[in-house]
């Protein structure tokens, strides 16, 4: 065979990420055989009847194969979908085995049934295509080096929990052992012989580094979860691995690790690793783990210990990381420079209670971040901790590695895979037929595989489909996709449609509709099937699109499947087909005649427990709700298109059928006549505008469970604590004219004032009464920000942005008067403020009356008063000013009050005027 041939048949090396198991007779039938030809889900679920488009079907498999990496199509030849890029292959040797490498190159479709890598070398003889795999993967293995390492059985445990919870059954299969195979389903192949747990971690994390075209999607695990998932899909190196490590378990109650030398163990043991399954309960327990820690490289290694109680980990009897102390999941980390060799290591633990967290990684030359177990053995002879898989340690021959490097760039894998050496890809120096000049019926697509071919095991079906799609791409004058074929091609790719439905099209299989699952049972399919993507584009808005659809999104707490990550390059043109196929008839602006503070309040009080009582279902802030926990009203705008929520709002049924959504405006009338004349759309608009504050919006009456409304009915009410908006040492007063306010003691101000309802105790009062409370009632009114006096040398000096404490602000506490009324005390350096704010009640709206008395025995002459900052501040009669058009406020003192632009802002500000050593500010506020 001539080096020409060779090179040929190696034209196609494309990924090596089968997607689905084929159908038996029908999709989503259960099948035991192993697919014996390329998988692509959408081509296996949609397009293998004959009756099928043979060229939409054909374009898929074109992407998916990877056939415009070498058959490039040129500018006259455009093929409309991108390919499925092949897998990057830069440091691969950090994440697969050399010896799952050497049997992939050898024989790809028996190594891993359904892969889309053709075989390249199958026209070899034998001794000529063991010598070029032997070469490629010395090569690829010369990248860097697997560490062995074994999951624990808790790992493993709660990884068979998140694979069957998270979304991975929605394209695999269940993966107990007698489960029926889904016909569907996408091929995993042997994990435990291609990757170790740290190795398969790092892909879980972020498969799109590896994988760019989103094929496999990031399912936004935590580290920790991509651990555990790992875990459980190489839980057969669990069963296969030997002790590592011996252990004592201790019983009692400690705040500090005790000394272990002074106690006696409950029981000893051996352990795989670290593994707090030893232990007999959950707490108040200790445990001490004592082994070798192997180090093969001269340099810096970085030990991770995390823990929840205590921990410290002793090399060769000295401490490394300690992390001693009761303490919620906390990690220390601490990096050491180590040469070869063998070191004793103790690794120690105690927990006291609330759960128990012991984890221990490490990192180094060459290993990147990974739980250390792989490194460790009983004796100071390290042995392999996996007994089915203990081969001889593969050793990097450089004569073969540099062949491996000249035949990568000669026989086209370069032309497929990326591989960066020196930070530069190695490029391909093969040149395959053009798109233009390709026959659809010889080459890759002639079922005798010539000799000059890699050989790709289609089915007939798929020959067929490629070849019509071939000849779609060469005709003349082809029109543009459409927006509908993008959108379906893109699903198909993608996958989409294993979760989601478009236009009857896809949805969950019904093989699959038992794996999606729901915190929320009582909301029914409803709540743990992915939504229908009809209308999407005219529903939710183009960025929260592309937030979606790059980032993946959590925002159905109900919902255990997850939204994955598939990244903007893959899914980013979905957005304008979508916006292009969906609309909504527009909704006409809305006209008030309030301010917009009282149109929110409005909405405010549409949404809480005494009108519509949204929040009895839609947490608020991530506040759980009494009912089901449904998608958090407060991102409402960023994600929803205005027009679709007027009109979803009036009749949810019509965008939703069978949704558990209420209509609470039945036949477009307003049950609630009495908020904004029962105006329907006002009504709507009002919650749309308080929902538009976002994380900002203040809480509506009778948020999460058991609310604890605190009423002020014949004196006022004093509440200290955390209160939104007033920051950590809140205090919130209630009056019985029903106005309330909260005062900053930090900042020695009074931060916001607001009418209604004043606060509910209920976050505070219950469970460990964290996190900051807001308002109870409506119409919340904020006051400037910063210190409300400074001294400026001239009216012109800028206002200072320093904190009231670094000024010399000093909170003094307050007095209550005989019906009490708190008036708050505190000092600017050698001046003392007395604060006495009360209620006005001019006719049916509470305004506040304060009163400002300040003292000094050596008054300064340059001391001011901040009474508003706002965009626009404007004079009227009387001595009132209005604020934003929205707020009045009056003063009354020895002189004029200023109003100044600074910094972009106005600024109202009041001259003191001592009398003596004294001065006075009355000041009215309405709102």
């Amino acid at each position: 065979m001539s080096a020409q041939a060779r090179m040929t048949l190696l034209i196609l090396m494309c990924g090596w990420v089968s997607l689905a198991f084929p159908p038996d007779s029908v999709a989503g039938s259960a099948v035991d055989s192993s697919p014996n030809h390329p998988i692509v889900a959408g081509y296996e679920r949609f397009f293998v009847d004959p009756g099928a488009n043979a060229a939409e079907a054909g374009r898929l498999l074109w992407a998916d194969l990877n056939c415009n990496s070498c058959h490039e199509a040129g500018k006259s030849g455009e093929t409309w979908f991108e390919a499925k890029q092949a897998p990057i292959l830069d440091a691969v040797g950090t994440r697969v085995r050399p010896e799952y490498l050497r049997s992939f190159l050898l024989d790809p479709q028996g190594t891993k049934p359904g892969t889309t890598m053709p075989n390249l070398l199958a026209h070899f003889s034998e001794a000529e295509r063991r010598s070029a795999v032997e070469a490629l993967t010395h090569f690829l293995a010369s990248s860097g080096r697997v560490v062995g390492i074994n999951p624990n059985a808790k790992a493993i445990a709660s990884g068979r929990t998140l694979y069957q919870q998270v979304g991975c059954l929605a394209c695999h299969g269940s993966l107990e052992s007698n489960a029926p195979r889904i016909a569907t389903s996408v091929p995993l192949g042997d994990l435990a012989g291609k990757y170790t747990l740290g190795s398969l971690t790092t892909f879980l994390s972020d498969p799109i580094k590896v994988r760019p075209s989103g094929r496999m999607p990031a399912l936004g695990l935590t580290s920790n979860e991509a651990g555990d998932l790992a875990a459980y899909l190489l839980r057969d190196l669990h069963e296969a691995a030997e002790p590592n490590l011996t252990y004592s378990y201790f019983e009692g109650t400690w705040e500090n690790l005790p000394d272990f030398a002074a106690l006696t163990p409950v029981k000893t043991g051996k352990s795989v690793g670290i593994d707090l399954t030893v232990a007999r309960r959950s707490d108040n327990f200790a445990l001490l783990f004592e082994g070798f820690l192997n180090i093969e490289r001269d340099g810096d290694y970085t030990f991770h210990l995390k823990s929840d109680d205590g921990s410290r980990l002793l090399l060769d009897g000295k401490v490394a990381v300690e992390n001693d102390g009761i303490h919620a999941s906390k990690e220390r980390r601490g990096t050491i420079r180590m040469t070869k060799g063998t070191y004793r290591l103790a690794a120690a633990f105690f927990n006291g209670g609330a759960g128990a967290e012991f984890d221990l990684d490490y990192s180094g030359p060459g290993i990147s971040r990974q739980p250390i177990t792989g490194a460790l053995s009983l004796t100071d002879q390290p042995r392999s901790l996996e007994s089915k898989r203990a081969e001889q340690q593969f050793v990097i021959e450089e004569r073969l590695a540099d062949r491996g490097r000249e035949l990568f760039a000669k026989v086209g894998c370069a032309s497929c895979h990326q591989l960066r050496q020196e930070n530069t890809p190695i490029p391909s120096r093969l040149v395959a037929i053009p798109l233009a000049q390709l026959d659809s019926k010889r080459g890759c697509l002639d079922p005798t595989h010539p000799a000059n071919a890699p050989v790709y095991p289609l089915t007939d079906r798929q020959r067929e489909t490629l070849g019509a799609a071939i000849d779609s791409f060469k005709r003349p004058n082809r029109a543009e996709l459409t927006p509908l074929e993008v959108v379906s091609g893109t699903l198909n790719r993608l996958n989409c449609y294993a979760c989601h439905q478009r236009g009857g099209v896809g949805g969950v299989e019904e093989a699959r509709n038992e794996f999606f699952q729901t915190k929320q049972p009582e909301m029914g399919d409803e709540g743990r099937l992915p939504p229908s993507l009809d209308g999407v584009g005219a529903k939710l808005t183009a960025n929260y699109l592309a937030h979606i659809v790059g980032d993946g999104a959590k925002d159905r707490p109900y919902m255990l499947t997850r939204m994955p990550r598939f990244g903007k390059a893959n899914a980013g043109h979905l957005i304008a087909a979508f916006e292009t196929l969906d609309s909504i008839e527009p909704v006409k602006s809305v006209e008030f005649h309030l301010p917009p503070r009282r149109v929110k309040s409005d909405g405010r009080y549409l949404t809480g427990g005494e009108a519509l009582a949204c929040i009895k279902c839609h947490t608020f802030k991530g506040v759980e709700t009494e009912g089901v926990q449904a998608i958090d009203m407060t991102i409402m705008t960023k994600r929803l298109r205005r027009d679709w929520f007027h009109r979803y709002l009036v009749d949810p049924q019509v965008f939703r059928p069978g949704t558990r959504m209420p209509v609470a405006w039945p036949q477009g009338k307003s049950l609630l006549p009495k908020i904004l004349e029962g105006d329907t759309s006002q009504q709507i608009e009002a919650i749309w505008q308080f929902l538009a504050d976002g994380n900002k919006a203040v809480e509506p009456y009778g948020l999460g469970r058991d609310p604890i409304p605190l009423v002020a009915d014949h004196e006022p009410l004093i509440y200290r604590n955390f209160i939104q908006g007033a920051g950590p040492r809140g205090i919130g007063v209630g009056y019985p004219e029903r106005l309330n306010l909260a005062f900053d003691a930090n900042e020695a101000r009074i931060a916001m004032i607001w009418q209604g309802a004043f606060i509910d105790a209920s976050r505070h009062w219950s469970a460990r009464g964290a996190g900051f409370q807001g308002p109870l009632g409506d119409n919340v009114l904020n006051l400037p920000d910063g210190p409300g006096f400074a001294t400026l040398g001239t009216g012109s000096e800028p206002w200072p942005t320093q904190s009231p404490k670094d000024l010399g602000y000093k909170f003094r506490g307050y007095r209550l008067d005989p019906q009490g009324r708190p008036t708050f005390l505190y000092d600017f350096k050698s001046v003392q403020i007395t604060d006495f704010p009360v209620p006005n009640r001019p006719k049916d709206t509470p305004s506040l009356q304060r009163t400002l008395s300040i003292r000094a025995s050596n008054p300064p002459s340059d001391l001011w008063f901040r009474a508003a900052v706002a965009d626009k501040i404007e004079p009227l009669p009387d001595g009132w000013h209005t604020v934003n058009g929205e707020w009045k406020i009056r003063i009354e003192s020895g002189a004029e009050p200023l109003v100044r632009k600074s910094a972009g802002k106005a600024e109202l500000l009041v001259p003191l005027i001592f009398s003596g050593d004294e001065a006075k500010i009355n000041e009215q506020i309405v709102w």
